[in-house]
């Protein structure tokens, strides 16, 4: 049993430790959007008619190099900000699956043609995803979310609230913190305890089912169950834009249908426990319900149609040397965070996923307490 916690912890702390960076990037990010960019702009820009909004937030994501729980304070930003669900949902869907270092890495590992397949799916998923989320999704706020908003709208950190005068003579450093102040002290411990809650899931998930368990159960034919299986899994645990590209050239290389390496790539990426948990609470349950139920059933569909008519008699790449300088590439395209950047923002990020669980808990607790006193 305290094996299994341990390793349970690990696997915790290593998700915490790739993704801190991106998360924190993106606080500063959504903390500096809220302060410094007119919402009416950002609105205009992503809200255009038609297909136009869409489009910018796909090639906004694609270029991104940010993991799918980095993603979720720029998403979450964009929603209270009003603007259009289905680009923001469009926009969290690609920015994790499709990225210029993943296309590299993924025509040398994987080959040009199931390339080409993963480029096309990974591009179509996100707005199809974002259309069904804006179609079926949840039309009304959270509390969480309209608690956020208040938050920036009053500056309930202590700041006090800012005529438009007095605005315009508030210096840039004034300006900086109130920003971060939006970023970390309201934002950050709001999504750091849903990203918590996740993390551990996703630990526990990765934990209790070992990818060893793909190698084993999901082998050559690759039936639709199969397909279903990688979806659900993918889903759940969480793996970065790139990393997760050798974990399906090894698949392929032990046998397995395209179909299952196109499933993973879409899946593995697009979402996890931590993102699916801290939108929820954010845009709400049915939004997020349609979102993952899109990106599972986009994913099938495009295993199946790989497995049966694009790729047939598909072989892993043959070619190790060509495969090595692909390879290099896409490290080079892909950002390298040093080590003590990595630890510092896993850092901040455990606090402030402890600071999110302190205000749960003072807000739970005294709630707890009146019920029990009620039923003495």
């Amino acid at each position: 049993m305290i094996e299994l916690l341990h390793n349970i912890a690990l696997a915790a702390f290593s998700i915490i430790l790739e993704s801190g960076f991106w998360v924190i990037l993106s606080l500063i990010a959504a903390g500096l959007m809220q302060e410094f960019i007119n919402p009416e702009k950002i609105r205009a820009l992503m809200n255009r008619s038609g297909s136009t909004g869409i489009l910018g937030a796909l090639g906004l994501g694609a270029v991104l190099p940010t993991c799918s729980c980095g993603v979720i304070p720029l998403a979450v930003s964009f929603y209270l900000n009003k603007v259009r669900l289905a680009a923001v949902m469009t926009f969290a869907a690609a920015t994790p699956v499709i990225n210029p270092a993943a296309v590299v890495l993924s025509y040398a590992l994987l080959g040009p043609q199931l390339t080409i397949a993963y480029v096309i799916f990974g591009l179509t998923a996100p707005v199809l995803t974002g259309f069904a989320a804006e179609r079926w999704g949840s039309k009304e706020m959270t509390p969480t979310a309209e608690e956020l908003n208040s938050c920036s709208s009053s500056s309930c950190c202590g700041s006090g609230e800012s005529t438009p005068a007095e605005k315009k003579i508030n210096s840039i450093s004034n300006r900086l913190w109130r920003s971060m102040q939006w970023g970390f002290f309201d934002l950050g411990p709001t999504l750091g305890l849903y990203i918590g809650f996740g993390v551990l899931l996703a630990g526990i998930v990765t934990t209790v089912v070992p990818t060893e368990w793909i190698f084993n159960y999901l082998g050559e034919s690759a039936p639709f169950l199969s397909l279903l299986l990688v979806a659900l899994f993918g889903a759940s645990i969480y793996v970065c834009a790139v990393a997760h590209i050798p974990l399906v050239a090894a698949l392929l290389a032990t046998g397995a249908a395209p179909g299952i390496a196109i499933v993973f790539l879409v899946t593995g990426a697009a979402s996890n426990l931590p993102e699916l948990i801290a939108l929820q609470k954010v845009m709400g349950t049915r939004t997020v319900v349609v979102y993952v139920t899109s990106l599972i059933g986009t994913s099938l569909v495009a295993g199946w149609l790989v497995n049966l008519w694009l790729i047939p008699g598909y072989s892993s790449i043959t070619d190790p040397e060509q495969s090595l300088e692909w390879s290099e590439l896409g490290d080079r395209l892909n950002p390298v965070i040093p080590e003590f950047l990595s630890i510092t923002c896993a850092a901040i990020l455990i606090v402030l996923i402890l600071w999110g669980l302190i205000r749960w808990l003072a807000k739970v607790l005294p709630r707890f307490s009146a019920v029990s006193v009620k039923h003495r």
